[in-house]
């Protein structure tokens, strides 16, 4: 069994493959997929989550490994656009260190690439006390209140919330916080847009630059008012970024947009 995948637009000519941010699935999507019918959209559930629970086991590694054989299997012509957010963005990048030929071009929004090993020894006990909180539908509104997630989503957001474990809980966080920038990375030549919202924790944003700096052929923004969650909180604003950079064109110049 593959990973669970919900494919749009397959007579459209250029592909794009949404990976979305940990815990969550690929309805997180369902703006830029309708944004974008003009093209073939593929939206998997990641390793363990979603409706790929039993395709295990999830790794940054492992789920790049799959993303690759999906784009090859399914892109038109083996290759796709490639669009990441947090834990999908980090997938994004160890992607294009393993293998920058399936991807067209590259969009890395809210990658943490600075290791938090201090925490490691945190991640179980924090798991064990809140996991059950985020059951409760109270606390989910609240953090789903946080994380901009859209009122008419919060049923999918519940759900996913409600069927994370605390082994995979762990597991996500442990990989989140334990990856940084892989090797070969400064050789990778796609055209990769970086993005981080400007309310973000001062490591996401040194992350981006840290990106920018390593990736060649790279252009990086801080988003202007947005904090980690910028596809739900500026769904306009993204799509319209989405859409100038796929189509190979000059992101327009806005005040929202400021260079890392």
């Amino acid at each position: 069994m593959g990973l669970f995948v919900r494919e749009f637009g397959a007579n459209q000519p250029s592909s794009i493959v949404f990976l979305h941010g940990g815990g969550l699935s690929g309805w997180m999507w369902e703006r830029q997929v309708k944004a974008l019918s003009d093209f073939h959209c593929l939206v998997p559930d990641l390793p363990e989550q979603g409706k790929s629970k039993e395709f295990k086991p999830f790794s940054i590694k492992n789920s790049a490994q799959q993303i690759s054989e999906l784009i090859k299997n399914k892109a038109h012509g083996g290759k796709a656009h490639v669009v990441g957010h947090s834990l999908g963005a980090q997938i994004v990048v160890q992607l294009l260190s393993m293998s920058p030929e399936v991807v067209d071009r590259a969009i890395v929004n809210s990658a943490l690439l600075r290791r938090i090993p201090i925490l490691n020894g945190l991640i179980r006990p924090t798991v064990r006390l809140t996991l059950p909180l985020t059951k409760v539908k109270w606390f989910a509104k609240i953090q789903a209140k946080y994380l901009s997630v859209p009122a008419a989503d919060f049923s999918k957001y519940y759900y996913d919330s409600k069927s994370l474990t605390d082994e995979l809980l762990e597991k996500l966080l442990r990989e989140n916080m334990n990856f940084s920038i892989p090797e070969g990375l400064e050789y990778c030549t796609v055209p990769t847009l970086i993005l981080a919202g400007q309310k973000e924790r001062g490591i996401m944003r040194n992350s981006a630059k840290d990106l920018v700096s390593v990736m060649p052929n790279s252009q990086g923004y801080l988003v202007q008012g947005v904090g980690h969650s910028f596809n739900f909180a500026a769904p306009q604003l993204f799509n319209k970024i989405l859409r100038t950079w796929l189509s190979k064109q000059e992101l327009p110049p806005t005040e929202r947009l400021r260079a890392i």
